[in-house]
């Protein structure tokens, strides 16, 4: 891993509906993929970059209205203008009725939620990034300061 990991945390609200029963689209992960990478690339090399594409997106289980998710991204890879990272979105807390829980003592099943002990992996992926290099301005952030583009 080049640098520290970067983390979004996002709840899922009723604006990312998207199938019927409050199911998001996984599109959605793929979304915050891409802001998490463009953070990468403020601190590794000073730009927003130019997203390339991603490889290898698997979907692994199911995301809905009221998850709390976090986005994990790092860079594994620092070529002379491009940027291989690693993805991941992991639910965090969901609604009680998403779960096998007994919501029969609950004041307020519609609202009660819970911790997702462990998280569960709902996404992943491998993307790739672009800074030319007029605009690469060097790590912005200290745990960036020894990425090493080839050749230098």
């Amino acid at each position: 891993m080049v640098g520290k990991k970067v983390v979004h945390h996002l709840m899922m609200s009723a604006k990312d509906a998207h199938y019927v029963g409050g199911l998001v689209n996984g599109a959605r992960i793929v979304e915050q993929w891409g802001d998490v990478g463009t953070e990468l690339m403020v601190y590794v090399d000073g730009d927003i970059s130019l997203f390339l594409g991603y490889e290898k997106v698997e979907f692994l289980a199911p995301v809905y209205v009221g998850d709390f998710m976090e986005y994990h991204g790092w860079i594994e890879k620092v070529g002379n203008q491009s940027y291989t990272c690693r993805f991941e979105a992991w639910k965090v807390a969901t609604q009680l009725d998403r779960t096998d829980a007994d919501l029969s003592g609950v004041a307020t099943p519609e609202t009660a939620a819970t911790a997702c002990e462990p998280p569960i992996l709902c996404g992943r992926g491998i993307g790739s990034l672009y800074i030319a290099k007029k605009d690469q301005r060097g790590p912005q952030e200290s745990s960036f300061k020894d990425r090493k583009h080839p050749g230098e």
